[in-house]
């Protein structure tokens, strides 16, 4: 095995992973580009590719900016700057332009037409969304200390409407106004004082939480997410909200899980059930125990996956009323993840059984979930090929109605067991139409 020379580049790796590509799709991508633009063909083959990813070499500067073409990412974004490249970026000149921006969003002298919506979409087509939270928490301006009274009760409230929207509302127009909120929380809470400041600590964890949860599941944003959930679990730990804690851990763990990174998701499920046992519902410890088995089943370990969903089973029956924001899991979305861990052990009748259970379980609070379900059933059925695409279809009419980038990334995951075939074709054309539909909604 060959010495890494360099660390593991895990934003290249998570990019191609998000877009479904293989190590040979994005290569042919890259001579596409290379032969487009005149240059001579070096011999770059998906080895290679692999090699960056895990450190062993360090991408040549004529590969680089075809990769920031074809990921529409810039180098920074994609780990393809070496520290001394990194260090001449101009950060004076960067915090000047956050804080304009800023400025333009919150003014109240703001003359020149710009409102909420548009400055957050601009921030996020830069990439600058996920810095903005920490440069306001050292501004001493943020504080509001003006003398007035936070009222966490009304915050919360919020908080408690925008989770409910979760499940019914567009995620890009949702996702704008809880990432608000939550800024508005931060600024709130570095005034509060007293008991009102524990309480607005938990509501802010809350609204971080949310908004995370919209950025890496229904936007596809794990940068902006990472950033949302260090908030969140900042604000538990001011709160000392043992049972948020561990739901912020859990989510935090999906990303490297996503990224096909157990390493760094394990030490996350396992600090998030230390939480567990400071008087935390049972509910939590059974959904953290799906997440683990998600962890080992993207990580090919198929044994410990199903360890955790009985462990998870054992959990759920436990007494204790669970915290009304774990609206995401229930005894149906167990019925999701074991059938989840039975795939990955090639098991599919008892997937089948499990994601049956589970598509009759979903509730109003699980429509997201259907498209992932239904997905998970084409793969059980994928040696019958007619099943298998009337699955998918259907995956992609719930995508239709009820919008999740998770669901869109399972549907294109699970597309390959179809093949070449006509329902292949199919499912090739609606996906394009659905994702091209999307591209031309205001503010999608």
């Amino acid at each position: 095995m060959a010495e890494r020379r360099y660390p593991p580049n895990r934003r290249l790796a998570w990019e191609r992973l998000q877009r479904g590509w293989s190590y040979e799709e994005i290569t042919e991508r890259i001579r596409s580009e290379m032969s487009r633009a005149g240059e001579t063909d070096t011999g770059l083959n998906a080895n290679t590719v692999r090699r960056w990813e895990i450190g062993e070499r360090w991408p040549d500067p004529r590969y680089r900016k075809h990769l920031v073409a074809i990921l529409g990412k810039p180098a920074s974004d994609l780990g393809l700057l070496t520290p001394d490249e990194l260090a001449v970026r101009p950060e004076a000149e960067t915090l000047h332009e956050f804080r304009r921006l800023w400025d333009m969003l919150t003014g109240d002298d703001n003359g020149n037409g710009w409102d909420r919506a548009s400055v957050l979409r601009a921030l996020v087509g830069a990439s600058m969304l996920p810095l903005v939270a920490p440069l306001l928490s050292l501004d001493p301006d943020a504080a509001h200390a003006d003398g007035k009274t936070v009222d966490p009760d009304s915050y919360r409230q919020i908080v408690r409407c925008q989770r409910e929207l979760y499940w019914t509302s567009p995620p890009r127009p949702l996702y704008e106004a809880a990432y608000a909120h939550t800024q508005l929380g931060i600024g709130l809470l570095r005034a509060a004082t007293g008991t009102s400041r524990n309480s607005l600590a938990t509501a802010l964890a809350e609204s971080a939480l949310l908004t995370a949860r919209l950025a890496f599941f229904d936007l596809s944003q794990p940068a902006i997410a990472e950033r949302c959930y260090d908030v969140a679990l900042t604000a538990t730990r001011e709160a000392g909200d043992h049972a948020l804690a561990a739901a912020v851990l859990g989510h935090m763990a999906f990303i490297p899980a996503f990224g096909h990174d157990p390493v760094n998701a394990r030490p996350l499920i396992d600090a998030a059930l230390q939480h567990t046992w400071h008087g935390v519902s049972p509910m939590i410890r059974s959904w953290l125990h799906c997440v683990a088995s998600e962890v080992e089943a993207r990580a090919g370990a198929a044994a410990a996956s199903r360890r955790h969903i009985d462990l998870a089973a054992d959990s759920i029956t436990g007494d204790g009323t669970p915290p009304a924001w774990l609206d995401f899991y229930d005894a149906g979305r167990l019925h999701s993840f074991a059938g989840y861990a039975a795939l990955a052990s090639g098991d599919q009748i008892a997937a089948a059984v499990q994601l049956a259970q589970a598509l009759t379980g979903l509730n109003n609070a699980g429509v997201k979930q259907r498209s992932v379900v239904l997905a998970d059933l084409a793969t059980a059925y994928s040696s019958d090929g007619d099943r298998a695409a009337d699955y998918l279809n259907q995956a992609i009419d719930a995508l239709r109605a009820d919008w999740y980038g998770t669901g869109l990334d399972r549907v294109r995951t699970v597309r390959p067991v179809l093949g070449d075939s006509r329902h292949g074709a199919q499912i090739d054309e609606r996906v394009a139409a659905l994702t091209a539909g999307r591209a031309a909604l205001p503010g999608s």
